[in-house]
């Protein structure tokens, strides 16, 4: 046994084994999605018949916290993510966003979610197996009091779909609940990278938590801030027509320090969606110039 409290025997393999009558209430104002991209998750495993950077159907869509993007991948075999979460987290309550879609029959049916305390690769026990409604966003469920789920990684395979299609599809998968310790930290990220897809040279400097920078992709900067092991941007750029083009970005680094990973979108809070995919190389270790 790894310490990981789960379900019941007599109540896992069906959405009876949540409280209550199975969807409930979605996000409370002020309850943050532990799952999300923007939180601290990382996606340590996922199936690779889509690219990650390709955000039409990236399976960071399944975590960017927008429900009008998706993950869309081949059926067969089941696909399996597994997140990475922040810290240790005891969970109250997981969610679904099943649609819309650009096409029904892709609609995911029946999931089963797993949670390991041990690794992202070992030690994981059921905690869930569920029938989604078909198109339905907000799809909660929440779990018995007395055997709520305690673990660092969480494993989600997606069984079928509704239409048996030749792809599936999902567009949000969210976590709620309290974590249990408080060490998630970013390292510095003072230095200079080299960016992939035309984003260019990269500088930054980082004072305590806050961060500054520059990049070449038309006369890029940015100013953000860290929290935990996330770096959370305003990126301005100029446009041809020399207006400024403002987007709103969120990073992580690779285990290693050496690899930045983002999401951004357009500033306007309007525009949910997270349609850019950033990543980028650390060359250095001091900041430079970006022209």
């Amino acid at each position: 046994m790894t310490g990981l409290r789960t379900l019941s025997a007599a109540l896992i393999g069906a959405a009876a084994m949540f409280a209550g009558t199975g969807i409930v209430a979605a996000q409370t104002k002020g309850e943050p999605d532990l799952f999300a991209f923007a939180e601290g998750a990382r996606l340590v495993a996922y199936p690779d018949d889509v690219l990650i950077s390709q955000m039409d159907s990236s399976p960071l869509n399944l975590i960017d916290g927008s429900d009008i993007t998706d993950w869309t991948g081949q059926a067969s075999p089941s696909p399996v993510f597994v997140l990475e979460l922040a810290e240790r987290t005891e969970l109250s309550r997981i969610s679904f966003d099943a649609g819309p879609l650009n096409r029904d029959a892709k609609a995911v049916r029946s999931v089963t979610v797993e949670v390991s305390d041990t690794s992202s690769t070992s030690g994981f026990e059921t905690v869930a197996a569920v029938t989604l409604k078909p198109l339905k966003k907000n799809q909660s469920f929440s779990f018995d009091p007395e055997f709520l789920p305690v673990g660092r990684w969480v494993r989600l395979t997606v069984v079928d779909n509704y239409a048996g299609d030749e792809y599936s599809a999902l567009t949000g998968f969210h976590g709620y609940g309290k974590q249990l310790t408080n060490v998630a930290k970013m390292p510095n990220v003072t230095g200079t990278y080299q960016g992939h897809s035309g984003w260019g040279k990269i500088s930054l400097t980082q004072q305590g938590d806050q961060v500054t920078g520059c990049y070449e992709l038309l006369q890029g900067r940015v100013t953000g801030v860290i929290k935990g092991r996330t770096m959370i941007l305003s990126m301005t750029e100029i446009g041809l027509d020399g207006s400024p083009i403002k987007h709103r970005a969120y990073f992580g680094m690779s285990p290693n320090g050496r690899e930045l990973i983002g999401i951004g979108r357009n500033a306007d809070p309007s525009l949910i969606g997270y349609f850019d995919f950033y990543a980028a190389d650390r060359t250095g270790n001091r900041a430079g110039t970006c022209g």
